[in-house]
């Protein structure tokens, strides 16, 4: 058991700030083709996005940068620049891009396709680009070595096993010590932030099943805290459910917009034989409420790809309990008001 004497600090981030005309949270699904329109529409429709700036000049986006495969794989550039022309537009003056790394320290973005904004980027495994952060919601870290040490089950991918070694494998050599207690590495600046907006896309994961909203906050924290969740996978999939909930539930970004325009379907995160790509969704999603967010999103999953099944969508369905103890938002979509809109 290991214990930690370094200061921390409490998570940032408030309550849900979309809130509809009814007094219920607000979620704006807009179906179209131009990302500048759906954007433009969609975001008239929760009061515009100085609602959400407010008073603040400084707005970080929080795209999806996990694979180098181009949109709908990681975060389309059109999407930024469209919502960086909002912002600017609210009276935001520093624009910035966040990038979580893993080992490489190559840009994934090209500065020449994101002008007037500054992109930003965390190294994973260095532990001085990331803050202690404690919330007494959140559990402590698993101790692999005992974790991995029980049978694991029948039928267990190979993939998830392969995934899992590798991962204890890099815990080990980086000598990463787990902390017993409400703790969670997030990358300083995302906790410096003022205002955060999530910008996820939507693709299958074969430990996560989706990456959408929540799941696009395990890019927020330090890599060795990731790579503990992913290594429980054959023995602990809860404890990996759970990381989910609470990485999201670290950053609670001020609003998120969720691009479908098109969905990688089949396989993920990155690409390979099996991967389909599904064209032609043409949806965005747009909501304070990354819950609500992901019970659309796996929806739209469910409509748009044959393998996923009842079975993966038990597995998110435990990801979004956690989820809501930690009141990042609902599940159940009536308690929402949902505004529809059609650009073309």
């Amino acid at each position: 058991m290991t214990t930690t004497s370094e200061k921390s600090v409490a998570r940032r981030g408030s309550g849900n700030l979309v809130i509809g005309q009814s007094g219920k949270p607000l979620l704006i699904i807009v179906q179209g083709t131009d990302i500048d329109r759906m954007l433009d529409e969609g975001l008239q429709a929760i009061g515009g996005l100085g609602k959400i700036i407010r008073d603040n000049r400084r707005v970080l986006l929080k795209p999806n940068t996990n694979q180098r495969d181009p949109f709908p794989s990681t975060t389309a550039p059109e999407t930024l620049r469209a919502i960086a022309r909002h912002c600017h537009l609210a009276g935001a003056d520093q624009i910035t891009v966040h990038e979580d790394h893993k080992e490489e320290l190559d840009l994934y973005y090209h500065p020449e396709d994101l002008p007037g904004i500054d992109i930003e980027l965390s190294h994973g495994p260095n532990p001085d680009h990331y803050v202690l952060v404690e919330y007494p919601g959140w559990h402590g870290d698993l101790d692999p070595l005992v974790d991995l040490s029980k049978q694991v089950p029948d039928g267990t991918p190979e993939r998830i096993l392969d995934s899992s070694h590798r991962l204890l494998g890099r815990l080990q050599e980086s000598g990463y010590q787990r902390i017993d207690g409400p703790f969670v590495r997030v990358a300083r600046q995302l906790q410096d932030a003022p205002i955060i907006i999530n910008l996820p896309v939507l693709k299958r994961h074969f430990a996560g099943q989706i990456t959408s909203a929540l799941k696009n906050h395990f890019g927020s924290v330090f890599a060795p805290q990731r790579w503990l969740a992913h290594s429980s996978l054959p023995t602990n999939r809860d404890y990996f459910d759970r990381k989910i909930a609470e990485f999201a539930s670290a950053v609670r970004p001020e609003l998120t917009i969720t691009d479908v325009r098109s969905l990688q379907a089949v396989t993920g995160p990155g690409r390979n034989a099996e991967t389909q790509i599904i064209e032609n969704v043409n949806k965005i999603i747009i909501t304070g409420d990354m819950v609500a967010a992901d019970t659309v999103a796996t929806q739209i999953m469910a409509e748009y790809d044959s393998s996923f099944t009842a079975k993966n969508i038990s597995i998110i369905k435990r990801q979004h309990e956690h989820a809501m103890e930690l009141g990042l938002g609902t599940d159940d979509l009536s308690q929402l008001e949902i505004i529809n809109l059609k650009t073309d």
